[in-house]
């Protein structure tokens, strides 16, 4: 008989994701950090392998279908941000999966069941224990309901934009030949709460200056400004 907080775990997976499970130990690895195992093969870290696989085919599918005249450039760059750590983590937190998590002491101590590494991690662990347990199909259905209608979300927010691939862009039509530098300037914060400063220089001009959750974000935030002030500059252009 199942312990009370692995039952409880296992309750919460089937009223809050709406799925029906039979193979328990499956969806126990699955939630179940490295931390917490005395060995890597009991922890969910192969799973995340194989959930990343499955995830990343039902996205593809999805969008090959969905989207005819985009090439094959276009594909890889809208799959690559829906299947970021960001966007996997978001969703993981909007199902509750952190208070799912076995961690050890150490990793909880340190914030681990808000940590966006964790989080993914854990959600394509989890959409792999569903593949093994249900099948392609009850993904795929899952999916469908719950996940893919982020796709023309996050196609149109601007907050999602590629905007250092856009300033590339930008620089080549207007025969900008200078060398675009992204400098990490400063970083605060707790280790599992940190924010980074990143300066934007073209040549030896500041363009940009962000802050960010990850050094990631705070590029595309300062490449963002740097667009508006060339823009500025070019007299909207």
């Amino acid at each position: 008989m199942l312990p009370g907080h692995r039952k409880e775990a296992l309750n919460r997976i089937e009223a809050r994701l709406g799925w029906k499970i039979r193979d328990q130990e499956l969806f126990l690895q699955s939630l179940r950090h490295r931390s917490a195992s005395s060995t890597h093969l009991e922890s969910n870290e192969r799973m995340e392998l194989l959930g990343d696989a499955v995830l990343g085919l039902l996205v593809c599918e999805y969008l090959y279908h969905t989207r005819p005249r985009d090439d094959e450039g276009k594909l890889t760059e809208i799959k690559s941000l829906v299947v970021s750590k960001r966007i996997l983590s978001q969703v993981a937190r909007e199902l509750g999966v952190g208070e799912m998590l076995e961690l050890s002491r150490e990793e909880l101590a340190s914030g681990g069941r808000s940590k966006d590494s964790i989080l993914c991690d854990a959600f394509e662990s989890l959409i792999a224990a569903y593949y093994l347990d249900s099948g392609l199909g009850a993904v795929r259905k899952f999916l469908e309901k719950g996940y893919f209608w982020r796709i023309e979300h996050l196609i149109s927010s601007d907050s999602y934009r590629n905007y250092k691939g856009l300033l590339q862009e930008y620089l080549q039509s207007h025969n900008i030949t200078q060398a675009v530098r992204y400098n990490l300037k400063a970083e605060s914060g707790p280790k599992h709460n940190r924010m980074f400063e990143v300066e934007l220089k073209i040549g030896r001009k500041r363009y940009g200056i962000a802050w960010g959750a990850s050094k990631k974000e705070a590029e595309q935030s300062a490449a963002q400004q740097t667009i508006e002030k060339l823009k500025t500059e070019n007299g909207g252009r």
